[in-house]
């Protein structure tokens, strides 16, 4: 039997991982300090590879059984590619490193905009240099933008005042963290929207319509059906890769910080890359097979899937640990800061601009795309340059 790149990817991760974490159990150090870390680095990135591909095999069998469109299946199997990244978050916070998962979950979205704008940029488009956006981005996932880009903007500026005053005029002083409870409350509020995004999105565009003049409901093109044998295997190994690789990659990020001295921001932007390589992948080869609205469902979805899922299970996830936490004794946790405040606030004008691109004539051109790559390379820009300082 051949295997495809991903199964390798996945095996080949699978060899480096499992060995490290055995030697790491049994407190064995055959492996020089010096090199540990970059193969825990290598290691990560090719099961996270692996898993990535095997969850969004696996939605799409369920998605293709249930005859979705292709746009809303390419949803579901988005969402599940960000499970790896969860799992690294998932790590990071039970290791006490609130901020970095705050600001690793935010960076996210700067770098998926970024893709999701080089990739608006050569979509095909008609004879007037426009490429017709799918009714679900325009009409749903938009409003999705606008939530996202107040959200942050509101809670952002609040956090930017208690940062920059912090006493009252009676001369008391405000507290400089947010505690688990409000943590708790701002993660349960972006995934409830997110929620009822999937349900909208699902009821009124999810289903196929062979009589629907429009392309993206007609569902013209046939999918392979996929055994559930086969999908319960692929959730089972994804789960397994997920887990064990985001293990590894927190392991690096605390040397990166700890060891090598990295910014916080640098090391989240980083981790972002390297995490984020699988997702990527994934649109290349969509697009590559000529499944455009999947490959676009997933570059737009990493955008709004990071802000309201990854980021509000950072929030829940992370006020939940907080609450038995002995170092915090469950009150003060993410600490209001200069790097907590601007990587929030950056966030209104990365879903603003796009919502202003999509919603002006529910089509992109290439003046757009150019548009928002410049807005979010200077944007990268601030912040490698100045979140070192």
């Amino acid at each position: 039997m051949k295997l495809h790149l991903w199964q390798w990817s996945y095996i080949i991760g699978l060899a480096i991982v499992v060995p490290l974490l055995l030697l790491e159990f049994l407190g064995l150090h055959f492996i020089p300090e010096t090199i540990l870390p970059y193969l825990e680095l290598v290691g990560g990135i090719l099961l996270i590879a692996g898993a990535c591909e095997a969850f969004v095999l696996s939605v799409e069998g369920i998605a293709h059984n249930m005859h979705l469109t292709d746009y809303v299946s390419g949803i579901y199997a988005s969402i599940a590619s960000t499970i790896p990244e969860l799992c690294v978050l998932l790590f990071l916070i039970l290791a006490g490193q609130y901020e970095m998962a705050w600001i690793l979950a935010l960076a996210t979205i700067f770098m998926n905009s970024l893709v999701f704008a080089f990739y608006t940029l050569i979509l095909p488009k008609d004879e007037h240099g426009n490429y017709r956006l799918p009714d679900a981005i325009m009409w749903v996932g938009s409003d999705l933008l606008a939530m996202g880009a107040v959200i942050s903007l509101s809670v952002g500026l609040s956090m930017m005042l208690v940062h920059l005053f912090p006493i009252t005029p009676t001369g008391g002083e405000i507290r400089q963290y947010l505690d688990a409870g409000e943590l708790i409350l701002f993660g349960v509020c972006l995934v409830v929207v997110f929620i009822a995004y999937l349900y909208r999105i699902t009821k009124y565009y999810g289903r196929c319509d062979p009589t629907s003049e429009d392309p993206y409901l007609a569902c013209e093109i046939e999918h392979e059906v996929m055994p559930k044998q086969t999908v319960i295997i692929f959730v089972v190994l994804a789960s397994i890769g997920a887990l064990l690789g985001g293990e590894a990659l927190s392991s690096f990020a605390h040397f990166a910080i700890n060891e090598i001295g990295l910014p916080i921001i640098h090391a989240a932007l980083l981790l972002v890359i390297f995490g984020g390589t699988p997702e990527y992948i994934i649109v290349a080869s969509s697009h590559r097979k000529n499944e455009l609205e999947v490959a676009l469902s997933n570059a737009f979805g990493g955008i709004v899937q990071v802000f309201f899922v990854i980021f509000g299970f950072t929030m829940i996830f992370s006020g939940l640990v907080g609450f038995i936490d002995p170092l915090y004794f469950g009150i003060d946790i993410l600490p209001i800061d200069v790097y907590s405040v601007v990587l929030l606030l950056f966030a209104f004008p990365t879903m603003f601009i796009l919502r202003i691109m999509i919603t002006d004539d529910s089509k992109i051109n290439a003046l757009e795309s150019v548009a928002m790559i410049a807005v979010f390379v200077m944007m990268l820009y601030i912040l490698l340059v100045y979140g070192g300082i």
